[in-house]
This record gives structure tokens, sequence and C-alpha cells, in this order.
């Protein structure tokens, strides 16, 4: 009788699935190098857990709890620990020994003539980075000077009259989350090339660069939480080459490098473009001298696109989030939102502050109370949601008195490490400017220490003095001009816990003040 060998094997398939399956598990939940760290369950054996936290736009808040009932170290994934003692940050974010970034930052690269374009901020490579670095740090100095505040200037007052007119003088609600988002990046295309997108002038999201964003950061929130997706999706060079010539955003970028190329090309010697008067103009001015090009880091063209690409887009995300946060918190807090306009009213008076709308950026620095609202802003809504992974290197690491074998993603989220009840208070959570003023030297030092706000280290966010700049130039003004309060105070703001925790929901009504 013949034997059908098929019917014999077909059923083992799925026994050997099982066992297999079985024995992965069993090895990842109690045997690999990780067993010892806390978390859920799930974690241990795969990257669900972050991946549905991600999916969810909750990650911030779930990290938050998840270091809360575990302690400083929490497995988050098969392969990574979320970390939460101060302690760590200088070991994995420092200078001594480099953590290498993961392959999640790859997941947001856009793609320039099939291949992918590392950036300032997402670049794994050292070397790589360390060259943009080295000629484009001094390009970032721009923000530092008057040149660049009077050209802001006119953009700040753009923005005071479209939030009267839409308002209709206290009349009407305004779409602030809308405005704020279209001033911040036409203040981007000031920075780079000293002209304005015309987001706000036409109020209208040029090219879909806003949407596009929005919707990269969703896909990159979740995408990233697994890389290796991003291979089988947009990753590839058949997708790209599709999306390439679509991307609004490296599309801005590209049109403002070839217009100021082609008009320091073009222009008679004594007519040529104030090459040291904006971002792009600096770099451009760094990258042809004598120093750059002996040692050997010239910049390709390419580099150049990244870095203003870059710029353009952190730079948008970060100030935009962060004026959504400091108007909607003063507007939620009114004794906050009263004591910095009795500062802000005391300093006009006395002369501290120039008169409006031309005060300095240098001015406002100086005003503690307002340093305090904006920095307790930062701190309670952070820019960022996500973990900045790294990778740990040969040898593995000591991280909160535990080992942590090489090879294991690791990082900080800063709403974690900001919401810290160990440096911050049990209030925490709460938005409380006076923590930074009242503080002790050692608790400030502390405080002052941890908040990652801008990140810290090697990979410090080489932007947040421009980001400083543009809150500074407009926060005085706004509120020397109106008072404003929720539309709706009865309903909280919507905020998308994802890469860029970006607010939406949170329309207000501007009433023109007396003149003080």
């Amino acid at each position: 009788m013949a034997i059908d060998l098929g019917a014999l094997y077909a059923p083992g398939i799925p026994v050997v699935l099982l066992v297999a399956f079985a024995a992965y598990t069993i090895y990842a939940y109690f045997s690999d190098g990780l067993s010892h760290i806390p978390g859920p369950a799930i974690a241990r054996i795969s990257n669900l857990w972050k991946i549905n936290a991600a999916f969810h736009a909750e990650m911030p808040w779930r990290n938050i709890a998840l270091h809360r009932k575990y302690g400083p170290l929490v497995r988050i994934g098969h392969n990574m620990v979320s970390v939460n003692d101060p302690e760590a940050y200088p070991v994995i974010n420092g200078f001594k020994r480099v953590f290498r970034k993961t392959k999640f930052y790859s997941t947001a690269e856009a793609w320039y003539k099939g291949k992918p374009l590392p950036t300032i901020i997402t670049a794994r490579d050292r070397q790589y980075h360390s060259q943009l670095l080295r000629v484009a740090g001094g390009a970032y100095s721009i923000a530092s000077g008057p040149q660049m505040e009077a050209k802001m200037q006119p953009l700040v007052d753009l923005l005071l009259s479209k939030m009267n007119e839409f308002g209709q003088s206290g009349k009407r609600p305004v779409n602030v989350a809308r405005l704020l988002a279209h001033f911040a990046f036409d203040a981007m295309g000031i920075i780079n090339v000293s002209e304005p997108f015309g987001f706000l002038e036409k109020d209208v999201d040029v090219q879909g660069a806003i949407q596009a964003i929005d919707l990269a950061n969703t896909y990159f929130s979740v995408i990233a939480q697994a890389p290796w997706m991003h291979t089988f999706l947009l990753g590839n060079r058949f997708a790209q080459s599709v999306m390439e010539k679509q991307n609004p955003v490296l599309n801005l970028a590209l049109a403002m490098v070839d217009k100021r190329l082609a008009a320091v090309a073009n222009a008679d010697e004594e007519k040529k473009p104030d090459k040291g008067g904006d971002f792009l103009g600096r770099l451009l001015e760094l990258n042809e001298s004598a120093e750059v090009s002996k040692a050997g880091n010239k910049l390709r063209y390419e580099q150049i696109v990244s870095l203003v690409l870059a710029n353009t887009m952190a730079g948008y995300a970060t100030v935009a989030i962060a004026l959504r946060s400091i108007l909607y918190l003063l507007a939620r807090h009114r004794d906050v939102y009263a004591r910095l306009q009795r500062e802000l009213d005391e300093a006009f008076a006395s002369g501290a502050l120039s008169q409006p709308p031309n005060h300095t950026v240098a001015e406002a620095s100086k005003l503690p109370y307002l340093d305090a609202v904006i920095v307790e802003a930062l701190r309670v809504h952070p820019v960022l949601g996500l973990i900045l992974e790294r990778e740990v290197p040969e040898g593995g690491a000591v991280l909160a008195g535990q080992h942590v074998p090489e090879g294991t993603i690791v990082g900080f989220n800063p709403w974690v490490i900001l919401h810290n009840t160990q440096v911050y208070g049990e209030d925490a959570d709460v938005f409380r400017p006076e923590r930074w003023l009242e503080a002790d030297e050692t608790r400030l030092r502390e405080m002052k220490r941890c908040n990652i706000t801008f990140g810290a280290g090697p990979r410090t966010c080489q932007g947040k003095n421009i980001g400083m700049m543009e809150i500074l130039k407009l926060m005085p003004a706004l509120m020397h001009r109106f008072d404003f309060a929720l539309a709706n105070p009865g309903e909280e703001w919507q905020v998308t816990g994802h890469w860029f925790t970006m607010q939406s929901k949170m329309d207000m009504i501007f009433t023109p003040r007396r003149q003080q």
C-alpha cells in the first residue's frame, strides 16, 4: 500500500511552528539579556506595545504611566528599554562614549535622486554628522543678531494684524493653532532666505507642506517602532520614485537653495546678495571659506539642501508647538496670565522693554517671569513625544544600576524625564512657572540639567536659539496688543502624541487692549 507522505507531513508544519514560537517566547520572556527589566508582558516578546501606543498617538502619556508603575527602566519592546534616570542621560547622550542613533531616524528621511537624504537630525553616521555640523554650526548664530530681528518684525506685525482681522477685534473666535503654524513656517522662510513663504499673508497651506508634515509625522511615528516595515512600505526605491517629486517640503528647500545659488552666480560683484544675512547665506559663506576647503569639509549640494530641509521642518514644528503651548497654558491658568501681563506692562512702562512693537530679544530675555513661563510651558508640553533612541555600544552599559547588553535600543522620552516627580516635584504634571523662581540652587541646577527640551550633548538641537528668538520677539508684542482667552474653555485642546506633539482645537478670542 502506498503511503501519502504529504498527508503525514502537512499536519506537522503547524506543530513545528507552534513549538518554535513557544521556544522563542520562553527564551525572550525568561532568558534573554533584558529579562530582568520590568515592563508589559507583551513587550518581552514583541514590539506590539510600542506600535500600539504610537498608533493611538498616546506614547507620551502611556510611557509616563509605565515608568511610574515600574521604575527608572522599563522594557517597552523585545529589544528596547525606556529610561527615566537623570544619571543615565550623560551616559547615553554624552560626549565620552557614543551611543549611535538607531534605524528609527532613517525612516524619517526624505529621498533625493533615488537615495535617502540624511539630515543633521537623522544622520546616524558620526563622521557625516560632524561634517555637517563643522560647516553649519556657525550658520545658526544668525538668530542672535539685530539684523534677523529686524527681518522678523514685519511677520510679527502681520500675525497680530491677522489675529485682529480674523477675530473682528474680539468678536469672533480665531483658529490660533492654524495661525501659529502659518507664522512658524513663514518664520523659517525668513530665517533661511530672508523671505516668508506666504502662509500667513494668504492664510493657506502653501503647496500642502503642513499637511505633508502631519502625514509624515503620523507615518514615521508608527512605522519607526519597527523600522523593517519601512522597507516594504515607503522606504524603497519604487515608492520613493513616485513620491520624491511630490514632497512639498523638499521642493521648498530645493527652491530656496536654487534661487540663492542662481542669485549669487548671476549678480555683479557689487550687487551680490548679502551672504551672511540669513541661514543659507551664512552657510554658503562658511562653505566657501578657506578653512573649510583646507580641512576637506566642503558640503555637497544635496547636503546644503538637507540642512535647509531640516531647518524648515524642525524649526516650523518646534515654534508652532511651543507657541501653542504657551498661549494655551496661559489661557488655562489665569493667575499665571495675570502675573506675566503685569511684568510685561511694567517693563514697557519703565523702558526695560522698548515701546512696542520694537522691543528686542535681548530685552525680553531679561524678564524672569516671561522666561519661567516659556521654560515651564515647554517642560509641561515638550515638542517631541517619542523616545530619542540610541543603541548600546560594544560591552554594554550600566543604566540605573542595571546592566544592559550591547545592541539594546535605549533612550529618553522628553515627556517622561520632564515629568519626573523626583526632579520636578509631586506636582510635575502641573503648569507652575514659579517652580523655576522658587527652587533653591541645588534643585534648580538639577531641574536645568534634566531639561532636555532641546536635547543635550553632541546631538543637541542646533536651532534652539532660533526658536527662542521667535518666541521672545512675539510674546511681549502679542500680550501688549491683546487680551486673549479660550473661545471654548469647557473643552480641552486636542494633542497628537506622535514624534511632533501637535495641538489643535484651541480657538481663542483676541480682544484689543487699551494702550498701557
